[in-house]
């Protein structure tokens, strides 16, 4: 019996701040087990936080948001998200909006939007910019990095 799909997550920090997470959204597979059973709550500064993202039999998809806050008057939210099917490319997605943005309703639009990228992402607004990438195959990393200017 084939192991099913898993996304090894890795959410890099390089802004002066911590970063905190906000929401996540499971498509297919659920966060995993042990030390690894959460997504980071906080990450601080220079500080890569790790996640393992166990898939079912349609694969390992989801996402999740950090807050940024840039200044006591400027906050935004970054979305990261990955698509990891069995016997499919492998997809990365990013989009940074205003703090407070990413409700459920928005989620059928970030997954039509995932499943229509690439294995990179890039967005940036406001000074603030975030980058992802996934790599091939079935227990992929997925590498997120969010920066300031």
């Amino acid at each position: 019996m084939a192991q099913n799909a898993t996304t090894n997550g890795r959410v890099k920090n390089i802004t002066s701040s911590p970063i905190a997470y906000q929401i996540s959204k499971d498509w297919q597979g659920a966060v995993g087990s042990g030390n690894l059973n959460s997504y980071p709550v906080q990450i601080q500064a220079s500080v890569t936080g790790t996640f393992q993202h166990v898939g079912n039999e349609n694969g390992s998809q989801g996402a999740a948001v950090y807050r940024v806050t840039i200044s006591s008057a400027k906050a935004y939210d970054v979305l990261i998200a990955w698509f990891n099917p069995p016997n499919s490319p492998n997809k990365a997605y990013t989009l940074i909006d205003q703090a407070g943005s990413f409700t459920p309703d928005r989620w059928p639009g970030v997954f039509n939007t995932l499943i229509n990228s690439s294995q990179k992402s890039t967005s940036t607004l406001g000074g603030c910019t975030s980058e992802v990438e996934i790599g091939d195959e079935n227990f992929p990393t997925f590498s997120a990095t969010i920066s300031t200017a």
